[in-house]
């Protein structure tokens, strides 16, 4: 059945209000495949995608000719951290990723430099580093969380419909069953959150959750009839997604999209239903 037939006998007001909302809801699809193609366009950027090959490629060639007797491959050892900095390379030419990118590339430099001699660096000077980081990428995400955070009706975030939980050094439980939910930021730093929203519904087509793990846990359970689009990063840790996506009974019914952003740094993000 098009349009035409469904709008048969409606008022010519009711038809340009369902018209208007198909464009508004058409709108919103568009906007929301366009940014999910520009993620990924970045996170499969050429050179991201050819220095694990490459690294694995080296070191076989290593191995390869010690056996030989050509070269010795305990030589090669004290450069062990080159694969930090050829991973935080890569990382830094995706535009998703580009603080890890830094991070690991400093990481791996400092670590060169102490196996060559050139500077002693222990682990009590790595640690730091590690919080400055995780607290630095906390601070970001939460500026990016409430720029993309659609605006609420009246103007103010409502917290029955939006998520603003931070777990520091402790844990956080909650059930969401709000019927107009729009997103939010989750945070969990030393610590752990736990959301269950299978009985929540989104107030438009779209909603994004800023999820963000820093030596701590996040766990998202979803409803099926939502279709999950995670586009998260795991720097020593776990960003994942093992949700099953179930249409909608109503095939007028337009379909709801969660994107998950964020970043795991020695923790763990886990998105199921």
């Amino acid at each position: 059945m098009d349009n035409d037939e469904k709008n048969w006998g409606k008022p010519p007001a009711w038809r340009d209000e369902d018209d208007t909302r198909r464009r508004v809801r058409n709108d919103i699809h568009d906007r929301l495949e366009a940014r999910i193609r520009r993620r990924s366009c970045a996170q499969g950027s050429p050179l991201g995608s050819l220095v694990p090959g490459a690294i694995i490629l080296a070191v076989g060639v290593i191995f390869l000719l010690d056996s030989l007797g050509y070269v010795r491959a305990r030589q090669f050892l004290q450069f062990w951290p080159m694969i930090l900095i050829f991973i935080g390379v890569s990382k830094i030419a995706r535009r998703d990723a580009r603080i890890w990118g830094v991070v690991l590339l400093l990481f791996g430099l400092f670590l060169q430099l102490s196996e060559l001699g050139i500077g002693h660096f222990t682990w009590n000077q790595f640690w730091p580093l590690l919080l400055i980081a995780g607290g630095a990428m906390a601070m970001w995400s939460a500026i990016q969380a409430r720029k993309a955070m659609p605006p609420a009706p009246q103007g103010t975030l409502d917290p029955r419909n939006t998520l603003d939980e931070n777990a520091i050094f402790g844990g956080v439980e909650k059930r969401l069953n709000s019927r107009e939910f729009r997103g939010g930021r989750l945070q969990a730093i030393f610590g752990g959150i736990e959301l269950d929203l299978r009985d929540a519904e989104m107030s438009e087509t779209e909603a994004v959750i800023h999820a963000n793990a820093i030596f701590g846990g996040i766990e998202l359970r979803v409803p099926e009839t939502w279709y999950v689009a995670a586009r998260g990063q795991g720097v020593f840790g776990g960003f994942s997604d093992s949700t099953r996506f179930s249409p909608p009974a109503d095939p007028d019914k337009p379909k709801k999209t969660l994107l998950v952003l964020g970043t795991a740094l020695f923790g763990g993000v886990e998105i199921r239903n």
